[in-house]
């Protein structure tokens, strides 16, 4: 039993590790549209729908070379 309990933890994690790559190749992919013109700026979020109905809110923060890093993401409720 406990092998089936370990296996079903794994896929979970395995799951959201793919759904967190995937959510941050997106918010990348999305990330030039939502640039602050204010280059003192150095934290942004947006928020994006991967249909049918999943919406996110993803994290940005600007590191020491001035580059956006994707720092996180959480579910939107609409």
């Amino acid at each position: 039993m406990a092998q089936r309990i370990d296996t079903f933890v794994l896929i979970i994690i395995k799951t959201d590790m793919q759904l967190k790559a995937q959510i941050e190749a997106i918010a990348n992919t999305l990330l030039p549209s939502f640039i602050p013109k204010d280059e003192k700026e150095t934290k942004l979020s947006f928020h994006f729908t991967l249909p049918p109905d999943s919406s996110y809110k993803v994290f940005f923060e600007k590191d020491v070379k001035a580059k956006w890093q994707f720092t996180g993401y959480e579910e939107a409720v609409r």
